[in-house]
């Protein structure tokens, strides 16, 4: 029997999907994010209809409860996620300052060449 949470967590798994493969901005998301964002979801509800399951497989690993093993993988994904975030927002500030360089030089060109009349 599945009781609320457990619907509530489901149906939102699957908006999440739905949300990110049907929305506007689709074509920019990458195919390894969507296919992980689908193993995810297909991992949360495994983990939600079956909460034993996290047991047997943290006890693969070594660790002594799922909810330990959750925890560890949630950490390494949130690092991950903050390296992934800082390393994109210098590649931005290298293209804006490379941008900001091209533009000062062009329009220098511009004041100050000497034109040919």
């Amino acid at each position: 029997m599945i009781i609320i949470i457990q619907a509530i967590v489901i149906l939102a798994a699957l908006g999440l999907v739905v949300f990110v493969l049907a929305g506007r901005q689709t074509h920019a998301v990458l195919a390894w994010k969507k296919i992980a964002l689908c193993l995810l979801a297909v991992a949360m509800m495994v983990a939600v209809l079956f909460p034993e399951s996290t047991n047997h497989v943290a006890h693969l690993f070594g660790v002594g409860r799922g909810a330990d093993l959750l925890l560890y993988i949630l950490t390494l994904a949130f690092i991950a996620y903050v390296l992934n975030n800082y390393l994109r927002e210098q590649r931005e500030k290298d293209r804006l300052f490379r941008l900001a360089r091209k533009v000062a030089l062009i329009e220098a060109n511009e004041r100050y060449s000497i034109s040919k009349k």
